[in-house]
C-alpha cells in the first residue's frame, strides 16, 4: 500500500490487494469488530475508514485531508459486515467525536450495565454518548449479543468448573484479565467476542460479589 500511495492520482478504490489488508487488519484486532467487538473473518469483514473517505460537512478536516487519509493503513480498522444496525453501516460518513479504536485509551470511555447496556465514561460523556448513538454500538441487537456471550457461553462454564465455595476477588480479577488478551486457538491468536463486556462483568463480580 505504500507503494500504492505513490501511484500519480492514486485512490483506494483503485487499490487491488485489499484482501491483503483485511488480513493485516484482522490478525491485529484479533478477529474482532473494531467497534462492536463482534466476530469477523478475512473473507467476510470489511475496510472500514475512521476518517472517513466521503468529506462530511461537519468533518474537522479539509477534502484534501480526507483524500490523503484513504491511503493511509493507520486509518483503517476491520469492521463487521451487518444490515446497517450499527458500526461503519449505520454510521455512514458521519464523523465521530471521540471513541478511536486505534486509541487504546478509547476503552477508558466506555462503561456496561449488566443487561449488556454499553455507557459513556469518563470526562467526556456527552461526546462518547454521541458516537455510541452514531454507532449503534446500544441497539438492541447488540446487548443481546454481548450479554448472550456472557451467560450463555462464559459465565456457565466459569460455573461448571468452580463451585461457588471457591469463587474470589482474585479468581474474578483473573478472569477479567484473562479475557482482555488474544487466545491461541487453530485459528491463531484471537479475541473473545465481546471480550472488554466479559472482562467488566467479571470485574463487577471481583468488586461487589459477597460470599453467602
Amino acid at each position: 500500500m505504500a507503494e500504492y500511495r505513490e501511484t500519480p492520482d492514486a485512490t483506494y478504490d483503485g487499490f487491488a490487494e485489499k484482501k491483503i489488508v483485511r488480513q493485516s487488519l484482522s490478525d491485529e484486532q484479533g478477529y474482532i469488530c473494531a467497534y462492536c467487538m463482534g466476530r469477523i473473518e478475512t473473507d467476510t469483514c470489511t475496510i472500514e475508514h475512521y476518517i472517513p473517505q466521503k468529506h462530511h460537512q461537519d468533518s474537522p478536516y479539509s477534502e484534501e485531508e480526507h483524500k490523503q487519509q484513504s491511503l493511509l493503513y493507520s486509518n483503517m480498522c476491520a469492521v463487521c459486515d451487518n444490515k446497517a444496525e450499527h458500526c461503519d453501516k449505520k454510521r455512514g460518513n458521519i464523523p465521530l467525536e471521540i471513541l478511536n479504536p486505534h486509541n487504546p485509551s478509547c476503552e477508558e470511555l466506555i462503561t456496561y450495565s449488566l443487561d449488556g447496556s454499553i455507557l459513556p465514561a469518563g470526562r467526556e460523556k456527552e461526546k462518547v454518548q454521541k458516537d455510541i448513538d452514531t454507532l449503534g454500538l446500544d441497539c438492541n441487537k447488540l446487548k443481546k449479543l454481548r450479554y448472550g456471550a456472557w451467560s450463555d457461553d462464559i459465565w456457565k462454564r466459569f460455573k461448571q468448573e468452580y463451585e461457588e465455595k471457591d469463587w474470589s476477588k482474585e479468581l474474578f480479577l483473573k478472569y477479567a484479565e484473562k479475557y482482555r488478551n488474544k487466545k491461541k486457538t487453530k485459528k491463531g491468536l484471537r479475541f473473545h467476542v465481546y471480550c472488554n463486556f466479559i472482562a467488566w462483568y467479571f470485574d463487577y463480580y471481583a468488586n461487589n460479589y459477597k460470599k453467602r
